[in-house]
C-alpha cells in the first residue's frame, strides 16, 4: 500500500523493507499497559495499607472512580493505537538504486526522504548495551557524499549487519553499472 504512493523507476526492485524491531514495540506496549494498570495497583496497596479509605467509599464515588477508570484505560487504548501506527508506518525500503525512508512523524505527518546509492558516502552500524546485543537491533547512519550534513538515521532496527550488507552490496552493484554506462 505505501509503495503506491511512492514512485519507483522503471526497473527499480525493492530489495529488502525493515521495520523497528519488536522488542522496541513490547517495550512501549508493556510500559502503556503498566500505566494502563497503575490506577488499580494504587487503589490494591491504598487498600492494604490503610483499609479504612476503601470501606469509607461510597456508592457515588465508587461511580465516579468506575468512570474515570474507563476513560484512562480509553485514553491508554489511543496511545496503543498510535504507538502501534508508528511502529508500521515507519519504514525503511532499500531498493538497488536508492533508500528510502519513511518517517510517521504523528498520525496524519509522514515525511518521505530518499537518497540513491551512489551517493552514499558512510554507513555505520551501532549496537548498544546489553539488550540490543541479545535480540540484535541497532541504529544506522547512512550519509550521503553531499555538501551538507545530511544523513539519514534509524533507531532499534533488527538485524542491522544484515541491513548493512544488503545496502552495501546493492550500492556495488549501482556503482559498477553507472561506471560502465559511462
Amino acid at each position: 500500500m505505501i509503495f503506491e504512493r511512492i514512485a519507483l523507476e522503471e526497473d527499480e526492485k525493492v530489495l529488502s523493507v525493515v521495520h523497528r524491531h519488536w522488542f522496541f514495540l513490547c517495550m512501549q506496549c508493556a510500559y502503556i499497559v503498566v500505566l494502563m494498570i497503575a490506577p488499580i495497583l494504587g487503589l490494591l496497596l491504598l487498600s492494604l495499607l490503610v483499609p479504612e479509605v476503601v470501606s469509607t467509599l461510597t456508592r457515588e464515588y465508587a461511580l465516579h472512580a468506575v468512570f474515570l477508570f474507563s476513560f484512562w484505560v480509553l485514553i491508554n487504548w489511543m496511545l496503543l493505537a498510535y504507538v502501534w501506527t508508528d511502529h508500521y508506518l515507519d519504514i525503511w525500503a532499500i531498493t538497488d538504486r536508492r533508500i528510502i525512508k519513511i518517517d510517521q512523524v504523528s498520525l496524519f505527518r509522514r515525511q518521505i526522504g530518499s537518497f540513491r546509492l551512489e551517493r552514499l558516502q558512510d554507513l555505520t552500524v551501532e549496537i548498544n548495551g546489553i539488550l540490543a546485543t541479545l535480540f540484535d537491533y541497532g541504529t544506522i547512519h547512512a550519509q550521503t557524499a553531499s555538501g551538507k550534513d545530511e544523513e539519514f538515521k534509524a533507531d532499534f532496527l533488527p538485524h542491522p549487519q544484515d541491513i548493512k550488507s544488503i545496502i552495501l552490496t546493492a550500492a556495488d552493484a549501482r556503482t559498477k553499472t553507472t561506471h560502465t554506462d559511462l
